[in-house]
């Protein structure tokens, strides 16, 4: 049946009415809330997807940079490696992936361009973001060696030190660079601390060099002969390089000599075998007759005297 006008006037007033009830308010402040609600549920939904976009196009491109890194230093262009590995640290500055990427961009400016400043700020941050990462020891080894390379010598050293590496091999080997750093500064009482413990209880190629340094010391920087003399001889019977053996036997002549031991020093020039040194060896002798003579005669001007 048809609503006569009345009626719909009648039933829009019942609407009213109802509306301003207290029930009526309720309802309509539950259904205002609950749209709320849902905008509220699908707002957060829409941010989440929208980061996760924006991640995931992010990730790409970090993903595409550290493509490009390696391609290039596969190819040798070390400048763009660099660069494309800076890039990807500025988006990504921590993390696993930062982390081996700041360890290879370190290298590249150590190793390949040079570039000690760089090298050191991205190797110290390498360390200070994880000191007990798999590659921390050679990042620490690598810090130190630039240190070096810079003239920061005790800087290079403390470094060192703190590779205490439990086996012993690798301990020597830290503590016969300790040395060459304490060496290359004139600091050669401490030098000579620090070789003595790589030539301690084993001969080879780390002690040979040890070896080869702490003769130098005594016999060319302070000329104590005699100390000297028994690591020469040391070296000329238990090194299996020649040349190591020739110069060992060069040192026992001229500690010999300094020693005033003139008939010594000949015997063992003499034992040099080899035919292209035969020419040096003969004006070595000949200048050890020439001081022997010398000597016997500023003898003989004493005994005179006396």
């Amino acid at each position: 049946m048809r609503q006569t006008t009345r009626q719909r006037i009648k039933l829009w007033l019942r609407m009213k009415s109802y509306e301003r009830s207290a029930t009526g308010k309720l309802i309509r402040a539950w259904q205002r809330s609950a749209a709320v609600r849902v905008s509220l549920i699908a707002a957060p939904v829409v941010v989440v997807l929208s980061i996760t976009i924006a991640a995931f196009a992010l990730g790409r491109g970090e993903q595409k940079e550290l493509r490009r890194a390696l391609e290039a230093w596969d190819a040798g262009d070390y400048r763009a490696a660099a660069q494309e590995y800076e890039e990807f640290l500025q988006a990504e500055p921590s993390g696993e992936q930062s982390l081996e990427a700041r360890f290879q961009l370190a290298n590249i400016y150590y190793l390949n361009l040079s570039r000690y400043d760089q090298a050191l700020a991205h190797y110290r941050e390498f360390l200070g973001q994880d000191a007990s990462h798999p590659m921390a020891a050679t990042a620490r080894e690598r810090m130190a060696e630039v240190l070096a390379e810079t003239g920061r010598a005790y800087e290079a050293v403390a470094e060192f030190e703190k590779l205490n590496s439990q086996d012993q091999t690798e301990w020597r080997r830290i503590r016969l660079r300790i040395a060459d750093l304490y060496f290359d500064q004139r600091n050669y009482s401490q030098a000579l601390t620090e070789y003595e413990k790589v030539t301690e209880g084993t001969y080879d190629e780390m002690s040979e060099r040890a070896y080869l340094r702490e003769a130098s010391i005594y016999h060319i920087a302070r000329e104590q002969y005699q100390q000297a003399l028994p690591i020469y001889q040391k070296l000329a019977s238990q090194s299996a390089d020649a040349e190591t053996r020739q110069r060992a036997v060069y040192g026992i002549a001229d500690c010999y000599a300094g020693l005033f031991r003139f008939d010594e020093a000949v015997e063992t020039l003499r034992q040099v075998a080899s035919a292209s040194e035969q020419n040096y060896v003969a004006k070595r002798i000949a200048e050890l007759e020439q001081k022997r003579q010398e000597a016997a005669l500023a003898r003989s001007k004493v005994q005179v005297k006396e």
